[in-house]
């Protein structure tokens, strides 16, 4: 009986008229963005680790009955360090690469190209 007064009493979806905007901060982006959220905690080789280690603990750890899981764990470390170091020399030279996700020194270089205006009174 509860259940069917609650549903007989349903909320009607608001007007866009009725709810003004309130502009609580500015809707404008900043003119530089900090590098606080740069350093993220990158997993290397996830499936091919674990696919090596569960090879190995079959094998009682012992490396030469696991030859192709080990050198195809260790061929996607080296092109995870290969592309790792190409794309810390082209943020250092502040290379812009579109369609690829830019570092917080890109960033600010593509902000100072189109900075926001201040908000006139």
């Amino acid at each position: 009986m509860r259940t069917t007064a609650t549903l007989l009493k349903a909320r009607l979806p608001q007007l866009e008229k009725q709810v003004p905007f309130q502009e609580i901060l500015p809707l404008r982006l900043k003119n530089q963005v900090s590098g606080k959220t740069d350093k993220g905690s990158d997993v290397a080789c996830l499936q091919e680790m674990a696919v090596m280690f569960s090879c190995l603990k079959a094998n009682e750890f012992n490396e030469d009955l696991c030859p192709k899981e080990v050198s195809t764990f260790k061929k996607c470390y080296k092109v995870y360090i290969d592309k790792k170091v190409v794309k810390k020399e082209t943020s250092s030279k502040g290379i812009l690469v579109p369609g690829k996700d830019l570092n917080y020194k890109q960033l600010n270089k593509v902000l100072k190209q189109f900075p926001s205006q201040p908000k006139k009174p």
